[in-house]
């Protein structure tokens, strides 16, 4: 029974991160990695003893140490991808900055 609340926290996880791609306040390429982690969230709902599985298989003695390597693995991956699109957003940024100055120069020029 208790699972059934992971279900529903994954379900409402999903759907949030629908409502913002529709909202235009998250793209569909950076909700890509939140969907599957909601979709392992209920997997692992469903099926709890495949953790324990897989910990077995790997070697590691406690599985929730497996789980919270994962997670820690997932957001060190998330957050070089975000650290990526920043530096890529601040050079555009400064482009774009150049530009500006650029036109405001001619502008000045023609008058």
């Amino acid at each position: 029974m208790k699972n059934i609340y992971f279900i529903i926290l994954a379900m409402l996880i999903v759907i949030y991160i629908i409502s913002s791609i529709r909202k235009n306040k998250l793209s569909v390429k950076t909700s890509f990695g939140w969907i599957v982690g909601a979709m392992a969230m209920i997997f692992l709902a469903i099926w709890p003893k495949s953790l324990d599985w897989l910990s077995r298989l790997i070697g590691i003695e406690y599985p929730p140490a497996l789980f919270l390597t994962l997670c820690v693995i997932i957001l060190f991956v998330i957050d070089i991808n975000n650290s990526k699109m920043l530096a890529e957003y601040q050079l555009k940024i400064i482009e774009l900055a150049q530009h500006v100055t650029l036109l405001e120069e001619k502008c000045i020029d023609l008058e």
